[in-house]
């Protein structure tokens, strides 16, 4: 599910921890056991990045209805996709994804 904003943008130099909460989504008490975010290039993107997914590499966490993904190396001039995709407690799987445009610092 798409949450509704674009992030702001980054620079290519910026490193940053993300967070996605899915409170929303989720039955009170219903926690996250697993979380998996990806990185991708948007298709209206007017640069590829071949790279995008290594952006993502560190393993994510998470703590009760929120997970957190640490994000960098991203490349000027492409707009991104950030999903993450949680598996809980109670057998559910929820995503949620947004776009990120990374810019060069001026």
């Amino acid at each position: 599910m798409y949450v509704g904003f674009d992030l702001d943008p980054f620079d290519e130099v910026d490193s940053r921890v993300l967070s996605a909460d899915f409170a929303k989504l989720m039955a009170e008490g219903e926690a996250i056991i697993e979380a998996t975010w990806y990185c991708t290039v948007a298709d209206d993107s007017d640069t590829d990045d071949e790279d995008a997914s290594d952006h993502v590499s560190i393993p994510a966490t998470f703590s009760g209805q929120k997970t957190f993904q640490h994000v960098s190396g991203l490349v000027s001039g492409v707009k991104y996709v950030l999903q993450a995709v949680v598996g809980t407690d109670e057998g559910n799987t929820y995503s949620l994804w947004s776009h990120v445009t990374c810019k060069a610092p001026h």
